[in-house]
């Protein structure tokens, strides 16, 4: 394997190792991964994804990093993490101000499984995949769509196919910056599902021009 090909492909398995870790943040924090984030690398592949690039990353890794190193356990960094992404995307008295469904971002006030929905839908068929094997959630949820990626990524033998390119560019790019403006509109205490959106930005525009 030349220099060439060695580069690339470690490019292209930090990729897919960077969707995987974002699918596991926006599908909800659960011990195992709150563990593997105290152990100090779990973000470690975005550290490859951005180099050579102009981006923030690095700041942002740090500024995660604080946050995770804030608390002495697993257990207590998962009860917060959990705490918030209860109150920024399941239930909040003042109402949910950044829902993780592609639906809800179509205009003012739209409902769940409008027509970005339906067109996840067509997509899973159009791939001759089930439906079935999905969380109990609607199909153009976050992490379902970010799966969906992943899968475009693996079916393909060059560095970003262009059907994954466009899916993160036409697809994902446009609601998840606004996805990720709201998050930082948002008063509360944690700043990590923030910091994560900001650095899902990135990866999506990494993804979306991969030159």
């Amino acid at each position: 394997m030349d220099l060439q090909k060695s580069e690339n492909k470690k490019f292209n398995d930090a990729v897919l190792d960077g969707l995987q870790i974002m699918c596991r943040v926006f599908w909800g924090p659960d011990l195992e991964t709150c563990r593997h984030m105290m152990e100090g690398n779990f973000f470690q592949s975005f550290e490859i994804i951005f180099t050579g690039i102009e981006v923030e990353s690095p700041a942002n890794l740090d500024n995660i990093s604080s946050i995770i190193d804030g608390f002495d356990s697993q257990q207590a960094l998962f009860e917060h993490l959990n705490e918030c992404y209860v109150r920024l995307f399941v239930n909040s008295k003042d109402g949910i101000t950044a829902p993780l469904y592609e639906s809800c971002y179509e205009f003012e006030n739209a409902p769940m499984m409008g027509r970005p929905a339906v067109e996840m839908i067509n997509c899973f068929k159009s791939k001759g995949l089930s439906m079935e094997n999905i969380a109990n959630e609607p199909p153009d949820h976050l992490a379902i769509e970010l799966e969906y990626l992943f899968f475009l990524l693996q079916q393909s033998d060059e560095l970003i196919s262009e059907e994954a390119a466009s899916f993160a560019a036409e697809k994902m790019l446009p609601w998840v910056k606004v996805f990720n403006q709201r998050l930082k509109s948002v008063d509360y205490d944690c700043r990590f599902f923030y910091l994560v959106a900001e650095m899902l930005v990135l990866l999506l525009s990494r993804i979306s021009n991969p030159k």
